[in-house]
This record gives structure tokens, sequence and C-alpha cells, in this order.
């Protein structure tokens, strides 16, 4: 009775230290913050203070970083997960949890975007492009093996029900899914601590994508491996487990540079109102430089490529960029290729066109019937 009644009173005084280690701790930065910032008091009048100081108490707070890492460490030992928005594959593959959840409001989401999708091809086919879709299939379904988790039936047939639409539609598509799950098997065609593909994966897609619109090149390009880096996928930050705990963190990235061979010296080109034929609208997997899509493609078509692609923004905001800019008219350009994830069509995003809708649900018009077979269905 005795030695329980020490090993309670041990237990309270060291339950009595961590509390007040972790006061002192957090009293530090908000006191180093008072003493150090110039008009606290008429910061804290303005409303400005307490934001301020919850950004300086994060960068102070001795004990954040081991706490995060703890819960991180707990949550991986215990149930092999991170937090919400990463799910933890097998052979240290992570996967965006976009990819696995599908219910009532993404369907609904879907048709929604799908019509969206198709108004806009439409608006670019009245202004006499030729387009090109880009479907990018969920990392996921290339790796299902390193994935144990069930999907719905509305997830798993994503893919075929978005080309399926862009058929019934008549807009031309390139069918990724062939394409990635062949070369998946020589090399790895998603990063596999990261949401993207990886370069191998993105010049996979671009010798299909030369393949499909068969362009006849007025330029050569080169393109070189110059460096080799190691890199931490973005799922990474959703698994912040202490260093030798969770999957491994750094894979190697290879690091590529396109650059044209005997540069065009006509008019165009002296004056430096040469317009490439191609525009490539899209999102972080044709914006970010890491993965050189852009690159591959210019290689592979031998032609310049016009770049509308953001990070973080999703297809829409690209495309609405582009068709307000001037070179949506320009009738140099000829060829738009769109890149859309899978997984960004089950998500809300703002409408691209305004105006010129009931014209172009007119599918079925001469005009339309005209310009749906450039590049094929993708079939």
């Amino acid at each position: 009775m005795i030695a329980m009644k020490k090993a309670s009173l041990v237990n309270g005084w060291l339950f009595l230290v961590v509390i007040f280690s972790g006061l002192l701790s957090l009293l530090y930065p908000v006191g180093h913050f008072f003493v150090t910032e110039p008009a606290a008091w008429e910061q804290f009048r303005k409303g400005e203070l307490v934001r301020k100081l919850e950004r300086h108490v994060d960068e102070q707070f001795v004990l954040r970083e081991p706490s995060i890492s703890f819960w991180a460490d707990a949550s991986f030992l215990l149930f092999h997960a991170g937090r919400p928005g990463v799910l933890v594959g097998e052979k240290d593959w992570l996967f965006t949890r976009e990819e696995y959840y599908f219910d009532r409001r993404s369907e609904q989401v879907l048709a929604k975007n799908l019509d969206e999708l198709a108004l806009a091809v439409c608006a670019l086919e009245t202004m006499g492009k030729q387009v090109l879709l880009i479907p990018v299939p969920a990392k996921r379904r290339i790796y299902a093996q390193w994935s144990d988790r069930s999907v719905s039936t509305g997830m798993d047939s994503l893919y075929q029900q978005i080309t399926s639409a862009l058929s019934a539609s008549r807009i031309p598509w390139l069918d990724t899914l062939p394409l990635m799950q062949r070369a998946a098997s020589e090399d790895a065609v998603f990063m596999r601590t990261d949401t993207h593909w990886s370069p191998y994966g993105a010049e996979v897609v671009a010798a299909g994508v030369a393949s499909t619109l068969a362009l006849a090149p007025t330029q050569r390009y080169q393109t070189r491996q110059v460096a080799v880096e190691p890199y931490e996928g973005d799922l990474l930050r959703y698994l912040p487990t202490s260093r030798g705990l969770g999957p491994e963190r750094e894979e190697l990235l290879l690091r590529y540079e396109t650059s044209a061979l005997g540069q065009a010296q006509d008019a165009a080109a002296l004056l430096g109102d040469d317009m490439p034929p191609v525009a490539l609208v899209g999102t972080s997997y044709s914006a970010m430089d890491e993965w050189h899509f852009p690159g591959f493609l210019k290689q592979q078509l031998g032609e310049d490529v016009l770049v509308y692609a953001l990070e973080a923004e999703g297809p829409f905001a690209a495309m609405r960029e582009f068709i307000t800019d001037p070179a949506a008219r320009d009738e140099r350009v000829k060829y738009v290729l769109w890149e859309v994830p899978e997984r960004a069509l089950i998500q809300s995003m703002e409408p691209i066109v305004e105006g010129e809708r009931h014209a172009c649900m007119a599918h079925d018009s001469d005009h339309a019937a005209e310009l749906a077979g450039v590049g094929g269905s993708g079939r």
C-alpha cells in the first residue's frame, strides 16, 4: 500500500513537472514577443496583435516540433496512419485521400464539371482551336498493389465515366491510363511520396500526345538530364514522423533541361514576334519544373509550347486564364492541350465560360461536328 502511494505521488509530481514545463515553454515566446515587438499595444488596439502573436508563438514554441512528431509517430505506429489528407500504403507509398472517397455530392460535382469542361472546349473550337484533353489517372489506379484500401464503385469507375463523357461530347482525348500502366513496369510513373507524376510519367504522356497529334516538327529540341536530387513529396506534410520512423522520406528526382537545336531564324523569330502553335493548359502536373512536362512536349512535338498552368488552383482556373488571354484569339495558336487530373473533376470549381453558353450547348451543330474528330477519341 505504501509503495502504491509513493508511485502515485511520483506520478503526480511528474505530471506537474510536465504541465509547468509546457507552461514555461509557452510563456517564453509570449514574453519575448512583447519585449521585442514595437508598438504592441497599438497593434492590439487595431486587432492585429493576436495574429502576429500566434505566428510568433508557433515559431518560438520549443515543444511545438517535438509534440507534432510525437503524435505523428504514435498515429503511425498504432494505426499505420497520418493526418487527414494522406493514406499510407505499403512499401513506403503514400496516396492522397482525394483518390478514394466518392459520395453523392461527388457525383453531382462531376456532372457539373463535365458540363463546364464541354462548354470550354466548345468555346475554344469556336475560336478555331483544335483541343486534346489529357486526363491524368489517379495514382492509386496505377499502383493499386501498394494500397490495401477498397474504393466505392463510383470512384473505381471515375476515369471511365470521365472519358465516356468526353467521347459522348465528341471531345478528342488521349487515353493516358494504358500508357502509364505499361510504363510503370519499366520505372515509376508517379512519385512515391507525392501526388504528382514523375518526370518519367510526364515523358511517357508527352510521347502519347505527340503520337496522337502527329504534327510536322518545325524545330529540333534536345532534352538532357542535368541533376539528380533528393526529393520529399507533398504528402509527407501530412506525415511529420521522426527521422527513421515511417516511410523513407527522400526519393531521387531526375532533373531535366530542354533546349532548341539550331534556332529558327525566320523574320518572326528575329523580330521577337514568333507565336508557338501549341498551348498547354493545366495544373501543377504541367506547371512544376520538377516534372518537366512542357520540355518533354517540346522535344516530342518538335514545336515550342505556350504554358498556361497553375499550381494548386485546378484545371478550370488555368483555362479561364487562357481563354481571356489574347493568345486564345491568335490564329497562330492552333492546338490546345488541356491536362486535367481525374481527381480534380470531383472537386468544386468556378465556371470557366461566361456568356456564350447557349451557342456552345449545341454540340450537334455542323461546326462542332467538324471539329470533334481532331486528334481522335483516344480509344
